[in-house]
């Protein structure tokens, strides 16, 4: 079996917060447990899918893999080789293989420097010629005469094809996606996804694609890993997730997945025949708000909101509130979930 691009295995991301809880150094602190354990691994090639509710971690994951916040514990491995407790110096050479597209088009972009030099900064860091600038800026959907107007002179699906082309010149093997369509128009994403998946198909990249839009992921993902308050509760081919979720948390997300129907001959589909031929779904609605990571519930994490703990018998719904459930295989090869419930 060939070794994955990239492995991460029990990996936990802990902040103090200053206040209550512990105590270090005379004061009182808390600690915000991000992410606590999480295994995911990304094969060369493939796009690994990465959903749940904001604030349950899969930002803070994709900064810890690039070693942005350094881990608590774990391990981060990139083709074989051990990232965590590696100095600045020696995480340089990897830094080139791994980039990043991040959710703001215009955050993520320096207002002082011309887009030309945006995109040519990471390979003046890394020493590599500049004269590359102008073909990836045609690659990625912008005009090469543009390379010296600022940030600020585009709109944001072209600001985020910016921040594309700056992720991809140094070549990288790697691209962690945070959440890069969400601040775009609906009509925008689509062309951001087809641009993705286009140059994925030319330059061979492997994306860990993060978004709450399930849609976009499910179009997009190979393989989709479901998280919640800091953890993995299902993984599985997307095909499987959409098809058989198992987790009680994942089948929620989907209920609320819009279905979108088009009707015969590509023509836009007009909402009455889409109602007429849309499948009827049951919309699972979570009670209450996703519990704080400096208190997690005891237990599986989401017994709190599960619609599901409330049917089973007595002993089982203890045995929720307690036993942190195993992340598990289920169902066909590679699907797995963290639920007592078979």
């Amino acid at each position: 079996m060939t070794a994955p691009l990239l492995e991460v295995r029990d990996l936990k991301v802990h902040f103090a917060t200053g206040r209550g809880g512990l105590w270090r150094g005379g004061r009182a602190i808390e600690v915000v447990k991000a992410v606590d354990g999480v295994d995911l691994t990304v094969a060369a090639g493939e796009t690994q899918g990465l959903v749940g509710e904001s604030g349950c971690g899969k930002s803070t994951l994709a900064r810890a893999v690039l070693q942005l916040v350094r881990p608590t514990a774990g391990s981060v491995q990139f083709e074989g080789h051990e990232l965590l407790g590696l100095s600045e110096r020696a995480l340089f050479p990897f830094r080139r293989q791994m980039q990043m597209v991040f959710q703001d088009p215009y955050a993520s972009l320096n207002p002082r420097m011309t887009v030309g030099d945006i995109i040519a900064e990471p390979l003046r860091t890394h020493g590599v010629a500049t004269d590359g600038v102008p073909a990836l800026m045609a690659r990625c959907g912008l005009d090469p005469a543009f390379a010296r107007r600022y940030p600020h002179a585009f709109s944001g699906g072209q600001r985020q094809r910016i921040a594309i082309a700056r992720a991809l010149s140094t070549s990288p093997k790697l691209v962690l996606c945070d959440e890069p369509l969400s601040a775009l128009d609906v009509s925008i994403q689509a062309q951001i996804m087809n641009l993705l998946q286009d140059l994925q198909a030319e330059l061979g990249l492997s994306y860990l694609f993060i978004a709450h839009d399930l849609a976009a992921v499910r179009h997009l993902s190979d393989r989709v890993a479901v998280m919640y308050l800091g953890r993995i509760v299902e993984q599985a081919p997307a095909a499987a997730l959409y098809g058989q979720p198992h987790h009680p948390y994942t089948r929620a997300l989907l209920s609320a997945v819009p279905v979108i129907a088009t009707p015969p001959g590509g023509r836009p589909p007009d909402p009455r025949e889409t109602l007429a031929v849309e499948p009827r779904r049951e919309r699972i609605v979570l009670e209450g708000d996703v519990p704080s990571p400096i208190a997690p519930p005891p237990g599986c994490a989401f017994h709190t909101r599960c619609p599901l703990r409330r049917t089973l018998p007595a002993a089982l719904q203890a045995r929720c509130s307690v036993e942190v459930p195993a992340l598990r295989p289920v169902g066909d090869a590679g699907h797995r979930a963290a639920c007592h419930v078979d």
